[in-house]
């Protein structure tokens, strides 16, 4: 019996590749990536492993193949670095910083604060000093009058720094940019959570008074230095809260409604 051999199909220039109908058997040949530079059809992503054409995005919410840098230009998926998925984000898609770098941030702040804070205590004391002897030279009571003088002396100093204090970060942290001159350094910032904008001074000045409680209580008469020492656990714990914390947030930030993210 003689086998009758069907005609092998012909392929049409015209047509794409693998357009051709399944022959006889039933197989189908696998589909084809399309010709280069030519992009796959909307929606549709490009074969497993095969990179898109050169200057155009992968779908939507992919990253693009691993160790391939996304077209010139344009940001990759957010969550995306090397296969692997980056930290934590505010709502709006900015990565929030690390701890190391928000502590690093306020030492530099305060290293920059306390020398002109020294300078201007040690010129209140002394003034304060002068006038004690001063008066004490034509005074009977002449202890009466210095210890008073001093424990003035000391208020007047603290609140002196406390508004030193809360002034720098209410107008830094609360300004356009959100920024100490040690969060500059960082390159982190503070900013609001729901918008993503600034904060304002006055949201600023609640933040660090929620943080550092001490530079306002050590001002308060007679109890002031007390409640400042105890204050102080109060900081170191308020400073660690952002360490087991799913969004970083410390205590203050929880407070004032505040993401710090990095913006370098």
């Amino acid at each position: 019996m003689t086998n009758i051999e069907q005609p092998a199909p012909e392929n049409n220039p015209n047509e794409p590749p693998g357009t051709t109908e399944p022959s006889v058997g039933g197989y189908a040949p696998p589909p084809q990536a399309p010709p280069y530079g030519q992009a796959p059809p909307y929606g549709q992503a490009p074969p497993y492993g095969q990179a898109p054409p050169y200057g155009q995005a992968p779908p939507y919410g992919q990253a693009p193949p691993y160790g391939q840098a996304p077209p010139y230009g344009q940001a990759p998926p957010y969550g995306f670095q090397y296969g692997l998925p980056m930290g934590p984000t505010s709502l709006h898609g900015q990565p929030l910083a690390e701890w190391w770098q928000r502590f690093l941030a306020i030492l530099i702040d305060y290293v920059i604060l306390l020398v002109p804070e020294m300078i201007i205590e040690a010129a209140i004391v002394g003034s304060a000093i002068s006038s004690a002897f001063v008066a004490g030279n034509s005074s009977s009571n002449n202890f009466n009058f210095l210890s008073t003088g001093f424990d003035v002396t000391a208020i007047v100093a603290a609140l002196v720094i406390a508004v030193i204090d809360i002034g720098y970060f209410a107008l830094l942290n609360g300004g356009a940019k959100g920024q100490t001159v040690g969060q500059m350094a960082l390159g982190i910032s503070v900013r609001d959570q729901a918008t993503g904008g600034p904060i304002g001074p006055q949201r600023a000045a609640l933040r660090i008074v929620v943080l550092l409680p001490n530079i306002v209580l050590t001002a308060i008469p007679v109890i002031g230095p007390i409640l400042g020492s105890i204050a102080l656990l109060w900081v170191l714990i308020a400073a660690l809260s952002p360490l087991w914390d799913s969004r970083r947030e410390g205590f203050h930030d929880k407070v004032a409604k505040t993401d710090v993210i990095k913006v370098r």
